[in-house]
């Protein structure tokens, strides 16, 4: 397994944008083909091949969709790390959509991890492992990252599949926990665990996230990461799709900026009506109802996020996912 090093200058740089708030979601909604590392926070680690930002998303029915686009890694290289506002008590969680092309070049017998979280740049927990099994591949978790301690789920999946991840680290009893293709969304109390992990080096502090290329026999060689959220709830990560709001088609509308960092949302269609506007939050929560004045909205008391914006226009409704910076 290989060693890590932490670039100096891209660790200070990177600590200037802060930490993140929770909760967090990452839409990498960064240029296309540019690098992971030196944007919206993310700090390279160790020395190799970049993670990529690359058109398109990954998508997991009855999860909100997608928005912005994804990334891609494989074998081995620069790890990417964010940080957020570091948790000393209760649980944190995390979830992502996983899409896995190729793992024929993983030959440890062990796999290796390419996600989770992390209290320094080398000491990590709740990691994330992957090895071959029968024609696809299959999932494990692992407390910290001891390779006699990881345990195993027994599903095979297969190649260029979109899998939906979430993970936790309970601080207070000191156990991991891993849900594969959850089908329940937004739930108070999280379902049954499909994987959980209490042996190993415990963590009282966490505040990194990690997307992590380990060796040409660890890593698989593509891999796709979408969708990625941290949150201190089951619920914040797991928001259920809004597909229940209808659209009818307003014609030619668009909504921008889009991410929006500024007060004002413009809102525009073919006819330009005056336009009810209601948005909500990723636990369905309405936090504005409004309409359109010369075709804007004022975003000002958003917070960032993610939303959805319910749009009705004489009579026809649509819905758009919006990101607030």
């Amino acid at each position: 397994m290989k060693k890590l090093y932490t670039i100096g200058f891209l660790f200070v740089a990177g600590l200037s944008f802060g930490q993140a708030a929770l909760p967090f979601t990452e839409s990498f909604s960064y240029e296309v083909d540019s690098n992971l590392g030196g944007q919206g926070g993310w700090v390279n680690v160790n020395t190799g091949d970049e993670i990529v930002v690359a058109t398109g998303n990954l998508s997991y029915s009855g999860l909100m969709a997608s928005s912005g686009n994804q990334v891609t890694f494989g074998g081995g290289g620069i790890d990417a790390q964010i940080e957020y506002v570091a948790q000393t008590t209760g649980v944190v969680y995390a979830s992502f959509i996983v899409n896995t092309a190729e793992v024929a070049n993983v030959t440890d017998p062990n796999g290796g991890y390419f996600a989770g979280f992390a209290d320094t740049s080398t000491t990590f927990a709740s990691t994330v492992w992957i090895k071959p099994s029968d024609a696809g591949f299959v999932f494990g978790l692992n407390k910290s990252t001891g390779t006699t301690e990881i345990v195993w789920d027994t599903t095979v999946y297969n190649t260029n599949t979109s899998v939906f991840i979430v993970i936790d680290y309970n601080i207070e009893d000191a156990t991991s926990h891993m849900w594969i293709n959850p089908t329940s969304f937004g739930a108070t109390t999280p379902p049954a665990a499909t994987l959980t992990a209490g042996t190993g080096t415990s963590r009282t502090s966490l505040g990194r996230f990690f997307i992590r290329q380990d060796s040409a026999t660890e890593t698989p060689s593509v891999m796709s990461l979408d969708e990625l959220r941290i949150a201190t709830t089951y619920a914040s990560v797991t928001p259920a799709s809004t597909a229940g709001l209808s659209s009818n088609q307003i014609t030619n509308l668009k909504i921008y900026p889009n991410p929006v960092s500024g007060n004002i949302l413009n809102i525009t269609s073919n006819s330009n009506g005056v336009k009810a506007v209601a948005i909500f939050d990723v636990l369905g929560k309405q936090v504005i109802n409004t309409t359109t004045v010369n075709n804007t909205v004022d975003v000002a008391n958003l917070n960032a996020g993610i939303y959805m914006v319910k749009i009705t226009e004489e009579g026809k409704t649509a819905t758009r996912k919006l990101v607030k910076q």
